[in-house]
């Protein structure tokens, strides 16, 4: 990759000045939500400068790094962590040796990510170190210098900028963005724009400006990129001497470019490449010279070639030529959000299509303005329909309802006209004031294509559904929940602020979770801990093999005089309806058990925000029919109605032991939700017992807290088990009960699928152990495996 080119591209262009500058006064909103980076990155900075990894204790390093990698966000997919710690618990030396050197400073960073890599390939064949992992790695270690990096962030950067994606592999990808940021931060402190950033600093914003993540900040830095270009082109329209002298500074590379593009060309393109030339060849450009290249070109033809092109069009594409793809880019980005800004709070089933206009105009003259209009699916073109708009002119940004030419005639004759307001500055225009716009015009919009405004779902100006069903939008059924009130307060975690501000951070932003750890670890009582602390009801369920959308969303069963009538399913029973407007959620627990695509099929729609019809009919007669919540009050007349509230969320669980059925989750399924791990506590000691034993309210003895200690140490070293196992064995020895049947009871069970030496080690370190009546009752425990795993102990 050409950092060069890179760094050639922002240093000739006001892209990264205004996006700076939009991305400071960005940080100070309620809207940006990264924070959570950096205390994640500080903790584990601080963790790695205490600690000396060796085979002792890298499982806790990257255990540590596992628990604290966040669910959602600009880090690492949990697999790729979920896989390191599966080589390390098998090669423990081999994982402590290739974390050295890659926290060694004093290897080159390509260099000790190769040897990284190979150390690893040496137990491990297979093994390919991912990009992601790459940056959370090294930014865990020195988040001031190594950047946490995502695929698609870099990609958009680089399309940006016109620079070709061809990298050999994922070291060097890693290595071209670290370039990247390093060149990027030395801008910002040449620039002043932040006092001693570092890398994070740089990470940040190149995350929030080149993510789909926050849409309000891309359309206004864009949108006042766009109006900056307009205004510069309108300049050079008006001054032809401020564009020559620009021309007259171009760089020789972009020109050689230009004079490719140009020669061998005739006509007006054959003036530019003799301006190109001169150009290239150190002459100036002044209006004399171009008028002798026209004329001297204009003779060679018999008609006047220079009808409809002055000056400002000939020299246009000179000036557009590099700038072109990237304001495309941008054009094409206005367009996607407003497409969702209509989907998400005017009609969700409406389809649209988009028309973009660049700067070179609709008849590629060049021009100082640029436009987006939105028009429906069915409409052939632009010209046959009424428009949403936005249009950048120089003086003024333009947005609202305009008439395409086709139906411009017609429709004014029948007292239609444009409906269109204007800001002077992309300041003056948030999404806010261009959504309140497009919601007051678009009954008009409907009306003039000719659609049925009855049909449309999510608008808050037309009323839901058709007519029939009598619901009146669909909001106002419930306050919105206080997100402050969430803590944990009945169960204790090792790490519980890191998981409250996981979980809180992933509801609040709209995501479902899955809370996935070993068995024990607490997951079913946190799913109802986080409900009950928000106050809100919900439905708990735990799912099974066979579940089908018989059990998820209903079917029909016999009433007593043979007809059929439509039951509920357990997802239905948590929505609103008729006769239920509280907000409940619903709890699912060990979800991987079912099969997904087979049990939830419709539901991936309807989480998503899609209205759903169902096949079923109500006792009234008319198709069920799922609806989101959109803005106003709700009235539902009909029982056929069901409503997804917008803080409506799902809490799964999930053991990590399932490792056959965790896969069965498939892709459109688990991008919906965020995976929170719930582990098991790094250090078990007495100290960490004995708040258990106080949150069971169990009698605490010296005795009871440092042998369940040493158990519990003991066990996970073979399987890792949570407190609630520990709990079970607590409560049966309080009850008069001994450890050797408790472990029988509890532990030895989920023992199955461990290997016989595993299995003999494991019993020959509880005989050992300082708990004497492992050594007394050997027979009991050698007689148990024998019967149950089929190994004889002898």
């Amino acid at each position: 990759m050409n950092i060069e080119k890179l760094r050639k591209f922002w240093q000739e262009d006001n892209y990264f000045d205004i996006a700076i500058d939009e991305y400071k006064k960005f940080k100070n909103t309620n809207i940006y939500n990264e924070q959570y980076k950096k205390e994640i990155l500080s903790e584990l900075n601080s963790f790695f400068k205490k600690i000396e990894i060796n085979s002792d204790n890298v499982n806790e390093v990257i255990e540590r790094l596992k628990n604290s990698n966040p669910s959602k966000g600009s880090f690492v997919h949990w697999i790729e962590i979920d896989n390191l710690l599966k080589i390390t618990r098998s090669f423990p030396e081999t994982m402590a040796n290739a974390l050295n050197v890659l926290y060694d400073g004093s290897f080159v960073l390509i260099e000790k990510l190769k040897e990284f890599e190979q150390i690893i390939k040496e137990v491990k064949p297979n093994f390919r170190l991912g990009t992601p992992l790459i940056g959370y790695l090294l930014a865990s270690f020195d988040y001031e210098k190594y950047p946490l990096y995502k695929d698609e962030i870099f990609k958009n950067l680089l399309n940006f900028f016109n620079i070709e994606w061809n990298f050999e592999n994922t070291i060097e990808k890693y290595f071209s963005y670290f370039q990247t940021c390093n060149l990027l931060k030395d801008y910002f402190v040449e620039k002043g724009y932040l006092k001693n950033p570092n890398i994070l600093d740089i990470q940040d914003f190149i995350y929030c400006v080149f993510s789909s993540d926050y849409q309000e900040l891309l359309f206004k830095l864009n949108l006042k990129y766009l109006h900056e270009k307009s205004k510069l082109l309108y300049k050079f329209e008006n001054d032809i001497d401020l564009f020559m002298n620009y021309l007259n500074n171009l760089d020789k590379g972009y020109l050689e470019y230009l004079y490719e593009k140009y020669t061998d060309s005739e006509k007006v393109n054959l003036i530019r490449a003799k301006i190109i030339e001169l150009l290239i060849n150190n002459k100036k450009l002044t209006v004399e010279k171009l008028e002798e290249i026209k004329e001297a070109i204009s003779n060679l033809y018999d008609k006047d070639i220079l009808v409809v092109w002055n000056n400002f069009r000939i020299l246009f594409p000179l000036y557009y030529e590099k700038y072109k793809k990237r304001i495309k880019i941008i054009l094409k980005n206005i367009a996607g959000i407003l497409k969702s800004l209509v989907a998400e709070n005017i009609d969700r089933n409406l389809k649209l299509k988009t028309h973009i206009v660049d700067f070179y105009g609709a008849q590629n003259f060049g021009k100082d303005e640029c436009w987006v209009a939105l028009f429906p699916e069915e409409k052939a073109s632009h010209k046959k329909s009424a428009q949403l708009f936005l249009i950048v002119f120089p003086e003024k940004i333009e947005y609202g309802l305009i008439l395409g030419w086709d139906v411009r005639k017609g429709k004014k004759s029948q007292g239609y006209f444009d409906d269109v307001e204007h800001k002077t500055s992309a300041d003056e225009l948030s999404l806010n004031v261009l959504l309140n716009k497009y919601k007051e015009i678009f009954p008009k919009f409907l009306e003039i294509n000719g659609l049925d405004s009855s049909k449309v779902i999510n608008s808050s100006s037309y009323k839901g559904l058709e007519t029939k069903d009598k619901i009146v939008s669909t909001s106002g059924i419930i306050s919105q929940i206080d997100w402050n009130k969430f803590s944990i307060k009945n169960l204790y975690f090792e790490n519980s602020e890191l998981l409250v501000s996981q979980i809180l951070i992933s509801l609040k932003s709209g995501k479902h979770i899955i809370l996935v750890g070993p068995p024990g670890t607490g997951k079913s009582k946190l799913a109802k801990e986080i409900c009950e602390s928000l106050g809100i009801s919900y439905e708990f369920t735990t799912a099974l093999s066979d579940w089908s959308t018989f059990d998820t969303i209903g079917g029909y069963k016999p009433n007593p005089d043979g007809t059929l009538y439509f039951e509920e399913g357990i997802f239905l029973k948590t929505l609103m309806n008729k006769n239920h407007k509280e907000l409940k959620w619903l709890i699912i627990d060990e979800i991987n058990r079912a099969d997904i695509d087979k049990a939830f099929g419709p539901l991936l729609s309807v989480l998503t925000g899609d209205q759903v019809v169902l096949s079923f009919k109500s006792r009234s007669g008319d198709n069920i029919k799922i609806v989101p919540e959109t803005d106003g009050n709700i009235i539902i007349e009909n029982d056929n109605i069901y409503v997804l509230p917008k803080d409506f969320r799902i809490i799964g669980t999930m053991n990590t032991y399932d490792k056959t059925s965790l896969y069965e989750l498939s892709y459109a399924f688990m991008r919906r939700f965020a995976f929170v791990y719930i582990g098991v506590p790094k250090n078990i000691n007495s100290d960490v017992l004995e708040n258990y034993l106080e949150k069971w309210d169990i009698k605490k003895s010296v005795g009871l807290r440092d042998s369940l200690a040493e158990i519990w140490n003991i066990v996970n070293k073979y399987r890792l088990i949570g407190p609630a196992v520990i709990r079970d064995i607590a409560e049966y020895v309080e009850n008069g009960g001994d450890y050797t049947s408790a472990l029988v009871l509890y532990v030895l069970p989920q023992f199955e699928g461990l290997s016989e030496t595993k299995i003999k080690n494991f019993v020959s370190e509880l005989v050992k152990s300082s708990i004497g009546e492992f050594s007394n009752q050997k027979d009991v425990l050698t007689e148990f495996i024998k019967d149950f795993f089929g190994i004889s102990m002898e």
